[in-house]
């Protein structure tokens, strides 16, 4: 998490279902980039913690003790696990990115952290799943599970 807010700073937009966004124009040839944190599935916002301030409380919480452990959540305690399971980044406009290059500009931004997956995934269907579900569906997992890659700690 440290990484992110050193690289992208603090999120543009977030989400009460928890999701956080960037924009940033940091694609192989200056394209504007989605960067997106996926909550689990069945996600809730922590009691007594707005939105647009999750990201900075989940900082706040990790700072202060081992990344494993629950932190300090508004009124809970919780895990980094129970609050985002995985970074997705695609071209924001729909720039016909390869993989390769979309992973290798990710790599960039991130200071020379490689993603753990790379790939194509049909956003609409996956919405559609989490919609359908009324959100016990995790589109993290569907993500990685699309791309090859296992579910693992958030780093």
């Amino acid at each position: 998490m440290e990484l992110l807010d050193t690289r992208l700073g603090p999120p543009l937009d977030s989400y009460v279902r928890g999701w956080q966004v960037w924009l940033e124009d940091n694609g192989p040839t200056g394209e504007r980039l989605e960067w997106r944190l996926h909550p689990p599935a069945r996600f809730r916002m922590p009691r007594g913690v707005n939105p647009h301030d999750l990201f900075e409380v989940v900082l706040s919480g990790l700072a202060a003790g081992d990344p494993l452990e629950p932190f300090p959540a508004g009124s809970q305690r919780r895990r980094l696990a129970e609050i985002w399971e995985v970074l997705e980044v695609f071209p924001a406009d729909g720039d016909p990115l390869t993989p390769a290059a979309l992973a290798d500009a990710a790599a960039v931004a991130l200071n020379g952290r490689a993603p753990d997956a790379a790939g194509r995934a049909d956003h609409d269907r996956l919405g559609d799943q989490w919609k359908g579900r009324r959100g016990d569906f995790s589109v993290g997992a569907a993500l990685l599970e699309a791309l090859g890659a296992a579910l693992g700690p958030p780093q």
